[in-house]
Order: structure tokens, then C-alpha cells, then sequence
């Protein structure tokens, strides 16, 4: 009887070894950053090029979650999601001529799959950010 439970036991941990999501929790990071038209900022979760990447959300300073990746759905605006080739793209957004009015704390949540495992990740880091106007010549 221990024998068929510890196969069970065994068969039951190799199932779920690859359907188990690990959360990952980034420390916080400030930047305050001078706006510009031509000068661009960004914020990202890394991932190993070998790894994909299957969901970005993107939680701005209001509250608001979007949904940034497979399906881009931010508000248009100063805010987006920064594509790139394959296996490069990771859970990024970009900033190009944002206003003041944009800064604020935002929070990444980008869920990988790795491919040395075949295991899940959710990955979440909240990025403070604060955007002045160049009071310059």
C-alpha cells in the first residue's frame, strides 16, 4: 500500500511540475526622468532570450490594469509596449513624450515560460517614476 502511494505520490509531483507558477517578487525601483519628445524611457522585467514570454500586464498609477501582451490593449497615448524579435521580447513599456501628469507608481507582471523546465514564472516588480519639465534655455 506504501509502495502505490508513493508512486502515486511521485507520478502526481511530476505532473504538476510543469504547471506550477512561481512568483517572483523584484525589489522596487525609482527613476525620475526629465520629459522629452525625441528622449524616450522605459521600464522591463529581464528574461533569458530562451526563454517566452506568454503575458504582460501593466498596472498604472490609477489603479487601471492592461493587458500589454500577446494583446497590446494600453490606452493610446504616451505609454507602449516596446516589441521586439523573437526571443527578445520581454515585459517592457515605453515612454515618449509623456507628460508630468505620467508619473506615478507602475507595476509589471510578466509571466515566462523557461525552456530548460518547461516551468511558469510570474514575475512582478512596481517601478516609481517621476517625470519633470526642463525649466532649461
Amino acid at each position: 500500500m506504501t509502495a502505490k502511494l508513493l508512486i502515486l505520490f511521485v507520478i502526481a509531483a511530476a505532473f504538476a511540475q510543469g504547471h506550477a507558477l512561481t512568483q517572483i517578487f523584484l525589489p522596487d525601483e525609482s527613476y525620475t526622468f526629465m520629459t522629452n519628445s525625441l528622449i524616450g524611457k522605459s521600464l522591463s522585467i529581464p528574461k533569458s532570450f530562451l526563454d517566452t514570454l506568454e503575458s504582460c500586464e501593466v498596472v498604472f498609477p490609477d489603479g487601471k490594469p492592461y493587458e500589454a501582451y500577446p494583446n497590446n490593449n494600453l490606452p493610446s497615448g504616451a505609454v507602449s509596449f516596446l516589441y521586439s524579435a523573437q526571443p527578445f521580447t520581454a515585459c517592457a513599456i515605453g515612454f515618449r513624450g509623456a507628460s508630468v501628469s505620467y508619473s506615478g507608481t507602475y507595476e509589471l507582471y510578466s509571466t515566462v515560460r523557461h525552456r530548460a523546465d518547461n516551468s511558469r514564472s510570474l514575475t512582478i516588480q512596481r517601478f516609481h517614476l517621476t517625470l519633470f519639465e526642463s525649466s532649461g534655455n
